[in-house]
């Protein structure tokens, strides 16, 4: 049952993750535009780019904003905490196609903390 409840946690922390970078994507074109044509652009742009969570797809996809905003975001990450995320989201994939995952319930704080820490970066690299 614990595995069962961690791999559902690690499925919707994933899609939480998903669309909380659209909504940060979603924020900075309200910020930077009054054209809604703009900002429509962006809200559809970013659901066809940003298809997976893995670090290294959020900070291409923060690369579109500008090369300054993806040096932000990876400078504002450690490499632990990185590490952390990224083995959790191939957890998630693992689950999502059937092949089983091994998270343990009791590590699930630290990829919560982890997943926290990447979108405080990604909202701080886009403002």
């Amino acid at each position: 049952m614990e595995s069962f409840l961690a791999e559902h946690i690690l499925i919707r922390l994933c899609a939480d993750m998903q669309q909380a970078l659209y909504d940060i994507a979603d924020q900075r074109a309200q910020r930077s535009s009054d054209d809604p044509a703009l900002r429509s652009f962006v809200s559809v742009a970013s659901t066809r780019i940003l298809r997976s969570v893995q670090k290294k797809e959020i900070a291409k996809f923060i690369g579109f904003f500008g090369p300054e905003c993806k040096t932000r975001f990876n400078d504002m990450l450690d490499d632990k905490d990185v590490t952390i995320y990224d083995n959790a989201v191939r957890e998630r994939n693992q689950v999502a196609h059937r092949q089983g995952g091994t998270i343990a319930f009791m590590n699930l704080p630290d990829v919560i903390a982890a997943a926290h820490k990447v979108l405080d970066s990604a909202e701080g690299a886009l403002t």
